[in-house]
C-alpha cells in the first residue's frame, strides 16, 4: 500500500494566503456592491498585508510555504507547533503557547493534521483569547474549528471574517451541486456561506494542475516500482 504524502504544499498555502487577501480587501463585499450597481468606495475600506501579524499554527510543509509567501507581503509572523522546525526556530518565530499566538495575531491560519487532542481547538475559549477583529483561515481540517463558536464570534464581531476551505461535517454539502444556496441541507454551512465576511470554498485548496499531476505521476511511479520488484519510497505500512 502506497500513498502520495506530499503533492503540492504551494497549492494549499497559496489558497490560504489568497483567502486572507480577499478578506482584508473585502472583495466579496465589493462584488456584491458592483452587482447591485454601487460603484462607490466607502465604507468598504480594506487593510494591507504588511500591517498584519499572522499566526501560523502548524509548521510542516504547508505551514512553512505559507510563511514564506506571507514574508513576501511584509507580514509579521508568529508560529506555533508542538514539534519545532529547526529553520523556523533559528528565525525566532515560535511562541511558547497557543494563547500567546492568539493574543498577537490579526490573522490565524491553521495548517495542522486532525487528532483527537485538537478537535475543535478553535472554540469559544480560544476565540475569547484572540484579538478583536481577528480573521480565521482554515485550509487544514474542518473539525479543527467548532462551527457554533465561529458563528458566535462572527455574530459578535469578535471575528471579523473567515476563509474556510474545510468545515466540520462538510461531506453533507461539499462535492455536490445544489439548486441554490438556500437548499443546502447543512444549516451551519448555509449560515456561513451566505455571509459577505466569510469565504467558503469546497475543499478545493489542493486542486491545481500541478498538484493533480504530482498525484498521478507519484502513484504511477510507485506502481511501476512494485511491478519491477523494487520498493517504492512511499509505502504506508512496511509490515505488510
Amino acid at each position: 500500500l502506497t500513498n502520495v504524502p506530499v503533492y503540492s504544499p504551494n497549492a494549499i498555502a497559496e489558497h490560504a494566503v489568497l483567502l486572507m487577501g480577499r478578506l482584508l480587501r473585502r472583495t466579496p463585499e465589493f462584488a456584491q456592491k458592483i452587482e447591485d450597481g454601487n460603484f462607490t468606495w466607502a465604507p468598504t475600506i480594506g487593510k494591507e498585508y504588511r500591517e498584519q501579524t499572522v499566526g501560523v499554527i502548524g509548521t510542516g510543509h504547508i505551514g512553512r510555504v505559507t510563511m514564506q509567501i506571507l514574508k513576501g507581503f511584509g507580514c509579521k509572523i508568529v508560529a506555533y507547533d508542538v514539534y519545532h522546525n529547526p529553520e523556523i526556530e533559528k528565525q525566532g518565530l515560535y511562541v511558547d503557547t497557543l494563547e500567546e499566538l492568539y493574543k498577537q495575531a490579526d490573522i490565524i491560519t491553521l495548517h495542522v493534521p486532525l487528532f483527537d487532542s485538537n478537535k475543535h481547538m478553535i472554540n469559544d475559549k480560544a476565540i475569547e483569547q484572540m484579538k478583536d477583529g481577528v480573521y480565521i483561515i482554515n485550509c487544514a481540517r474542518g473539525e479543527l474549528i467548532d462551527t457554533d463558536a465561529l458563528i458566535k464570534g462572527l455574530d459578535s464581531g469578535k471575528v471579523a471574517g473567515a476563509g474556510l476551505d474545510v468545515i466540520d461535517n462538510e461531506n453533507s454539502v461539499f462535492g455536490k451541486k445544489w439548486s441554490s444556496i438556500d437548499n443546502i441541507p447543512n444549516e451551519k454551512i448555509r449560515n456561513l456561506a451566505k455571509r459577505l465576511n466569510v469565504i467558503v470554498t469546497p475543499h478545493s485548496a489542493f486542486y491545481t494542475e500541478t498538484a493533480i499531476h504530482n498525484m498521478i505521476t507519484t502513484s504511477f511511479d510507485s506502481n511501476k516500482s512494485l511491478i519491477e520488484g523494487l520498493k517504492p519510497d512511499n509505502i504506508v505500512n512496511t509490515n505488510k
